[in-house]
């Protein structure tokens, strides 16, 4: 081959290349364009995808940040109410709950008629959000064993013993697994042992 028809053949074998390239692509035309839009939309779904998770982690940052400095029962229920199907409304609302709770139990004693008004609103607050909580699907054992005997105690302070029993029952059917179910075992059984001296022990603050 001499060196004027390398060019030559070289031209005709890119030409020849791109007439072949030509009939395939009008061949496959639409599998072309199908695989094309396939590509096009699988990265439009990760990018969109990718931007949905980077911004439900920067809320959820968020709102775990809010909750943090919360630390008045009203503060929290507002927060669960804004925040309603969230982790964070769920711990909010046990948290207002506890605060509650212990607020009740710190006045209860109290000889002053309006500070135990206050008291027994707050304990019987308590016991409502603790019932609003223990049957949430997102609500963890331990957790859930804490929102019963806590309710138990509220319904024990104010002589409802049959309810208190039962919502140590309830709590101490999680206590294989839970430290606050263990727990409700011994205050089941301290009720059932000694109701007469309880009920007589309560009667003093009213």
């Amino acid at each position: 081959m001499t060196t004027q028809e390398q060019p030559h053949n070289q031209l005709v074998q890119v030409d020849s290349m791109r007439m072949s390239f030509a009939d395939f692509a009008e061949l496959h035309a639409r599998k072309i364009i199908v695989a094309a839009i396939s590509v096009i939309l699988v990265c439009a779904i990760y990018f969109t995808i990718n931007s949905v998770s980077k911004n439900a982690y920067e809320e959820e940052s968020k709102r775990w940040a809010v909750l943090g400095s919360g630390q008045q029962s009203a503060a929290l229920q507002e927060f669960a109410k804004n925040n309603s199907g969230t982790n964070q409304a769920l711990i909010a609302r046990i948290e207002a709950a506890r605060v509650l709770l212990a607020q009740g139990m710190t006045l209860y004693a109290s000889a002053n008629m309006e500070t135990k008004k206050e008291a027994i609103n707050n304990i019987e607050k308590s016991i409502e959000l603790y019932g609003e909580v223990v049957d949430d699907p997102l609500l963890i054992p331990e957790l859930k064993a804490q929102s019963l005997l806590n309710a138990g105690k509220g319904h024990e302070a104010l002589r409802r013993f049959e309810k208190a029993k039962e919502n140590y029952t309830k709590a101490s059917l999680l206590g294989d697994k839970t430290g606050a179910g263990a727990l409700a075992v011994k205050y089941l059984k301290n009720l059932q042992d000694n109701q007469l001296d309880l009920d007589a022990f309560y009667k003093n603050f009213d």
